[in-house]
């Protein structure tokens, strides 16, 4: 699904060269051609093809600290074959069906883009060649079964959101007509919230569902559909139909006023799942708070990073989501894909991932019970990166039980 090509050597030297020096000086100039540059986009929420991109998409040009240093268009490039005079430094390039930022929920906005780094030298010139958009957003509709509609007894709505505060309301009329459009989400996170509010069989009802594993280039169709429960009475359960990704899903339900229903085959609780720090006694510089984790310069540290995972069920899906207050640390992550990254099962493009922060990963962390990880190293290429980077822990274990546990690095 991963049809986005860019240079993962590059992020690499982006990532680990600000391991041991800042970026250098930007005193000779090289150039940009963007002779052969082709983009395309993939509009399938699925991978099967790809079309030209429109001529109105934006290409930017940001340097390592995040600044605009070029803004042009696809169309612009094309028509002038144009090539362009960069200080000798590290880039990032982006290609966007919008020049705005990615709307945090908006209906039928979706937002096409591709990201990939690299490096102007002195004198000499930097060509790009093909990119290929994919969708930036997590798309969302919502539909109702026909026995589900036939206890509506008066309007309600469906309110979607992945970033909080900011939801999508799909209005339910008291006729059973409904909200069809599409909603467009930025990824803030990897869990979604879907409440539900309305008259059913005379009473005011209301449901609330979160369902986990959200990334981009996803399509959620969040359907409201009958179940049975164990005493064979019908109930309502909020599910998620033809879900691109096979992620396992969290079903836990909470409610206000009346419950509409709940899945009696929803795994309970989370399973005991913790993810602690693991100190020896008399360690030195002791951490005591995963969600504040000051990381300071290397002449003023004495800090390391060692956590402890316990899946007292064994170990069936690790994954880790990451976001970040910095925009050339977010960039760097999403050139080398790893967003929202898979443990178990991570891509080549990845490695570089593991190269800066060295999360556990590989085939053999299925069914482990206990996984004790060294973070340590991960302290000398964050430092560059003022801002706030979270790295979401999402563990599943073989009872389909679910934690998503945050990790937050904090630097000055």
């Amino acid at each position: 699904m991963k049809k986005i090509i860019f240079y993962a050597a590059a992020a690499a030297a982006l990532l680990l060269n600000a391991c041991s020096k800042g970026p250098e000086p930007k005193s000779e100039m090289g150039y940009l051609s963007f002779a052969d540059l082709n983009i395309t986009c993939d509009d399938e929420v699925v991978t099967k093809a790809v079309s030209p991109a429109s001529g109105n998409y934006s290409v930017l040009v940001y340097d390592m600290e995040g600044n605009l240093v070029e803004k042009t268009t696809y169309a612009a490039v094309k028509a002038n074959d144009n090539k362009l005079g960069i200080p000798a430094g590290e880039y990032t390039l982006v290609a966007r069906s919008s020049e705005d930022e990615v709307p945090v929920a908006e209906f039928e906005q979706p937002v096409y883009g591709a990201t990939t780094t690299f490096s102007i030298a002195a004198g000499e010139t930097t060509t790009i060649g093909q990119l290929t958009c994919t969708l930036l957003q997590c798309k969302v509709t919502v539909a109702y079964s026909d026995e589900f509609l036939q206890t509506v007894t008066g309007a309600g709505s469906t309110k979607v959101s992945i970033k909080s505060g900011f939801p999508l309301e799909y209005a339910l009329n008291a006729d059973g007509s409904y909200e069809q459009s599409a909603g467009y989400f930025a990824v803030d996170g990897s869990t979604m919230e879907v409440v539900f509010s309305g008259s059913i069989n005379g009473k005011t009802s209301k449901m609330t569902k979160a369902f986990t594993g959200i990334t981009a280039r996803q399509w959620r169709q969040v359907k409201f559909v009958q179940k049975k429960n164990e005493q064979g009475e019908a109930t309502f359960e909020i599910v998620i139909d033809d879900l691109v990704d096979d992620e396992t899903l969290n079903n836990n339900i909470s409610s206000a006023e009346d419950i509409l229903g709940e899945d009696p085959e929803a795994p309970k609780g989370d399973g005991g799942i913790d993810l602690a720090f693991d100190y020896a006694a008399g360690c030195d510089a002791q951490l005591t708070d995963l969600t504040a984790m000051q990381i300071v310069p290397l002449s003023e540290r004495h800090m390391s990073i060692k956590l402890r995972a316990t899946v007292p069920d064994g170990v069936k899906k690790f994954s880790v989501g990451i976001t970040s207050t910095s925009t050339p640390f977010t960039l760097a992550v999403e050139a080398a894909d790893a967003t929202n990254l898979d443990l178990i099962n991570p891509s080549e493009t990845n490695a570089v991932i593991f190269q800066v922060v060295p999360f556990p990963h590989g085939a053999e962390l299925v069914g482990q019970t206990d996984i004790a990880f060294d973070l340590s190293a991960a302290q000398e290429a964050i430092i560059n990166y003022p801002g706030v980077h979270t790295f979401t822990m999402k563990i599943v274990d073989q009872n389909n039980c679910t934690k998503s546990i945050p990790v937050v690095m904090l630097v000055d």
